[in-house]
C-alpha cells in the first residue's frame, strides 16, 4: 500500500477493483497495488497473447504495451520527485547536508591540525637541514683544506714520478751500458779462455819439458855421482899406488 494517504480511487485497469490514488499532483495508479504487482502482471500477459493478433486487437496490445511501459518510466520519475520533495525527503536531504557539512567541518579541522603538524615538522625539519648546511659547510671547508693538502701531495709525488723517471733512464742508460759492458766482458771472457788453454798448452808442453830436463838432469846427476865416486875411488887408489911407490923408494934406498 502507499504511504500517502488516499482520498480519490480509480478502478484497476485489470480486475475493476478500487485503486486509491495518492494527494497532489502525480500520474494516478492504473493497477491495484496490494497485490505485489499481480494485476499488472496479467494484464501484460494478456496484452503478450494478443499482441501477434492480426488487425486492431493486435494494434491495441502493442500500444497499450507501450504505454505499460511509459506508465513503469513515470512511475519510477514521480516516486522519485516525490520522494526528494517531500517533507520527509527535504529533511532527509538537510540531514545528509549536515552530516556532508559536519565532515567537511571535521576534515578542515583534520586539515588544520594535519597543516599545524606539517608546519611544525617543515620548522623541525629547516631547523635539521640549518644544522645539516652547517655541517656541510664545516665539512666542504675540511675538504677544500684535504684537496689542498691532496694538491700538495700530488705535486710532491710528481716530483717523485719525475726524479723516479730520471733515474730509471738513468738506471736504463746504465743498464744499457753494463749490458755493452757484460758484451765485452763475454769477448774479453772467451778471449781469455782461449789464451788461457794455448798458455795451459804451453804449460802442459814446459811441464813435460822440465820432466824431461829433470829425469835428464838426474840422470846426469847420477852418471856425476858415479864419476865422481869412480875419480874418488882412482884417487885413492892413485894414492895408494903413490904411498906403495913412495914405500917402495924407501925400502930401496
Amino acid at each position: 500500500m502507499d504511504a500517502e494517504p488516499a482520498t480519490d480511487t480509480r478502478p484497476c485497469a485489470h480486475c475493476g477493483r478500487d485503486v486509491p490514488q495518492r494527494v497532489g499532483a502525480g500520474r494516478p495508479f492504473r493497477y491495484c497495488r496490494d497485490n505485489d504487482g499481480a494485476c499488472q502482471r496479467a494484464a501484460r500477459n494478456s496484452r503478450m497473447r494478443h499482441r501477434n493478433s492480426p488487425g486492431l486487437p493486435g494494434q491495441v496490445a502493442r500500444t497499450w504495451e507501450a504505454v505499460d511501459r511509459l506508465d513503469q518510466i513515470v512511475e519510477t520519475l514521480t516516486e522519485a520527485l516525490h520522494a526528494e520533495l517531500s517533507p520527509a525527503g527535504v529533511e532527509r536531504q538537510l540531514a545528509e547536508l549536515r552530516a556532508e557539512t559536519s565532515a567537511q567541518v571535521a576534515a578542515a579541522h583534520a586539515e588544520r591540525d594535519e597543516a599545524r603538524r606539517e608546519t611544525e615538522d617543515a620548522t623541525a625539519a629547516a631547523a635539521r637541514e640549518r644544522q645539516q648546511a652547517r655541517a656541510a659547510y664545516a665539512e666542504r671547508d675540511a675538504a677544500a683544506d684535504r684537496a689542498e693538502r691532496a694538491e700538495a701531495a700530488a705535486a710532491t709525488a710528481a716530483e717523485r714520478v719525475a726524479a723516479a723517471e730520471d733515474a730509471r733512464d738513468a738506471a736504463r742508460a746504465e743498464a744499457g751500458a753494463a749490458q755493452a759492458l757484460r758484451v765485452q766482458a763475454e769477448r774479453d771472457r772467451d778471449a781469455a779462455r782461449h789464451d788461457l788453454r794455448t798458455v795451459r798448452a804451453e804449460r802442459d808442453a814446459e811441464r813435460r819439458r822440465v820432466a824431461e830436463l829433470t829425469t835428464e838432469r838426474d840422470t846426469a846427476r847420477a852418471d856425476a855421482e858415479r864419476a865422481t865416486r869412480s875419480a874418488a875411488e882412482a884417487l885413492d887408489r892413485a894414492e895408494q899406488s903413490r904411498a906403495d911407490a913412495d914405500r917402495a923408494r924407501a925400502d930401496a934406498q
